[in-house]
């Protein structure tokens, strides 16, 4: 098993809702896509994105800064008489280059530096700053983001046999 480094989760969502049904519940909560949102209107739908098919790639709209806001991309099964939402959720990719580049270069500069053990409580730091603090950003939304998916698809009438 390889360990990830760069915040990322999977998975199930599961439901009562037949797999139209959940399609439509999902499609209720989301609106395309804006390049930038203006003003402080509250009048939007829960996330925004793509839904194609059984396909979907979706994110929450957050009205702060959250450069590590999670990106869902899932696809919906049918299960029977239920059905099931396998989802992936990621950051965005411009921001996953970004932090390698930040984490690799100043780690790297740090190394160079030659000073190693005398400065280990600086590695420390930078460790927390550069991989905890957006790591924890990212489980943060993503918690939001289940939780909201969860009550659309009424999640809590399901249950297992």
């Amino acid at each position: 098993m390889m360990i990830s480094l760069i915040p990322y989760q999977k998975f199930e969502i599961k439901t009562r809702l037949s797999q139209e049904a959940a399609r439509q519940k999902l499609a209720e909560i989301v609106e395309p896509r804006k390049l930038m949102r203006f003003g402080l209107s509250r009048k939007h739908n829960l996330f925004e994105g793509e839904i194609e098919g059984t396909a979907f790639k979706i994110s929450r709209i957050i009205h702060y800064r959250n450069s590590f806001l999670p990106i869902l991309v899932g696809q919906i099964r049918d299960d029977l008489d239920a059905s099931t939402l396998k989802i992936t959720a990621r950051p965005m990719w411009f921001i996953v280059l970004l932090w390698t580049f930040a984490l690799v270069g100043v780690g790297a500069g740090g190394v160079l530096s030659g000073d190693l053990p005398g400065e280990a409580w600086l590695l420390l730091l930078f460790i927390f700053f550069f991989y905890g603090l957006p790591t924890a950003a990212f489980n943060f939304e993503l918690y939001k983001a289940k939780k909201l998916l969860e009550e659309r698809l009424e999640v809590a009438n399901y249950s297992s046999p």
